[in-house]
C-alpha cells in the first residue's frame, strides 16, 4: 500500500512526493527593497543576462529586462538626443553606444520620493553587450 500524500500545509521542497512552496510575487519582494539611488559593479552584468534591446527609430532603443537590485521587470527608453538632426550612421570603428540605465519599475518602494520611479538603481549599459 502506497503512503498517503502529505497534507498541503506540510509541503517542503526537496522531499519525495512533495512540491516546492509557491514562489513569491516579485512585486511583493520589491516592497522590501527601499528606494535608494545606488549602483554596484555587477548591476550591468546582471541586467545583461536577460535584457533585450529593441531599436525603435533613429538612435532610440527600448531596453527590457529585470532590475538587478529589486528583481522587478521594467522597460527603459534611451534617446540619444532631444531633437532630430541630419541622420548619421555609426562610423566604422566607432564604439557601440554606452549610456546610463535606471530601474523604472512600477513596484512600490519605501522611501521613494514623489515623482520618482523604480528602486533607484542605475548602471551603464553597452548595447554591444546585450
Amino acid at each position: 500500500m502506497a503512503p498517503a500524500p502529505y497534507p498541503a500545509h506540510k509541503e517542503a521542497a526537496g522531499m519525495p512526493g512533495e512540491s516546492a512552496p509557491p514562489r513569491t510575487d516579485p512585486s511583493e519582494e520589491a516592497h522590501r527593497v527601499p528606494y535608494r539611488e545606488q549602483t554596484a559593479p555587477d548591476y550591468a552584468r546582471d541586467f545583461g543576462r536577460d535584457a533585450q534591446a529593441l531599436p525603435v527609430d533613429d538612435g532610440t532603443t527600448v531596453l527590457s529586462g529585470t532590475c538587478p537590485r529589486c528583481g522587478c521587470s521594467f522597460t527603459f527608453t534611451y534617446r540619444p538626443r532631444a531633437f532630430r538632426g541630419p541622420r548619421r550612421g555609426r562610423q566604422r570603428g566607432a564604439p557601440f553606444p554606452e549610456f546610463p540605465v535606471m530601474c523604472t519599475c512600477a513596484s512600490e518602494h519605501a522611501e521613494r520620493p514623489d515623482g520618482e520611479e523604480g528602486c533607484g538603481a542605475y548602471w551603464i549599459v553597452r548595447l554591444e553587450d546585450l
